[in-house]
């Protein structure tokens, strides 16, 4: 075997179970550092025999700096505590701040929002500014129910007047919009290039329309027909968070 094949062989023996591992925690205080940091991040307690096994750490001087990290918060007096729960341990809130985390937690429900809700605000963020006529004339169905809740919700607000006094107000996304949807301005709304069908399927879509208008004339059928009220019946399934029950708030609103 001649000296290149050699290193050629090396190279594809390694694989990414041979990648060198992280520095290792060799002192007491790094060691520390480590359970401490994956107390904070881990959602369920820890037991110290789990900590043991994924830091390759003795289980005795594991239980060890359980111990000495409880004591060292506890002496501290803050708003974080360790405890031993179900046998393991975790980062627990401080009791005397147990009141003030209520408050908080009461004053950010942040119900999830119905299917209506959500098609219209996405009409609302990429139209905007825009009419709560037009969001009802793309819909399909009227929309005040569920504009009236986003605008009770900080999503959406009026921005001004499609043109003098008396013409309709004109609605667009707010701060706390961006806030729900993780972005960082409007710029940041995925394209609706992403989203758009295929030629054949638009041609499929514009056939069944024809063939639905073709048919609606012939039974001379009414605007709106078989349209049910928004919200209602499928249209108004909720998925808000932890219940299935509608959207609170105006009545036809999901």
């Amino acid at each position: 075997m001649s000296l290149e094949d050699s290193e050629v062989e090396e190279v594809n023996d390694q694989t990414p179970q041979d990648a060198p591992p992280p520095r290792a925690a060799s002192s007491d205080a790094d060691k520390m550092s480590v359970i401490e940091a994956l107390l904070f991040v881990s959602p369920e307690p820890l037991s110290s025999g789990m900590l043991s096994e994924i830091t390759g750490f003795d289980p005795g001087a594991v239980r060890e700096m359980l111990n000495r990290l409880g004591e060292s918060y506890a002496s501290r007096e803050g708003g974080l505590v360790v405890r031993e729960v179900a046998g393991g341990f975790g980062f627990y809130a401080a009791p005397l701040a147990a009141p003030y985390i209520s408050r908080l937690i009461k004053s950010q429900v942040n119900p999830r929002l119905t299917r209506a809700a959500l098609e219209t605000i996405a009409i609302v963020a990429y139209l905007q500014p825009v009419s709560r006529g037009v969001v009802a004339e793309i819909r399909g169905v009227q929309s005040e129910g569920v504009m009236k809740t986003l605008e009770d919700r900080g999503l959406v607000r009026a921005v001004g007047k499609g043109g003098p006094p008396g013409y309709a107000a004109l609605y667009g996304t707010t701060e706390k919009f961006l806030e729900r949807f993780g972005l960082k301005d409007l710029d940041s709304l995925p394209g609706l290039e992403e989203f758009a069908p295929d030629e054949a399927t638009v041609e499929k879509i514009k056939r069944s329309l024809s063939w639905e208008l073709e048919e609606d004339l012939g039974e001379d059928a009414g605007p709106g027909a078989g349209e049910g009220p928004e919200d209602t019946g499928t249209r108004g399934n909720s998925i808000e968070e932890g219940r299935g029950e509608a959207d609170p708030g105006t009545a036809g609103e999901g």
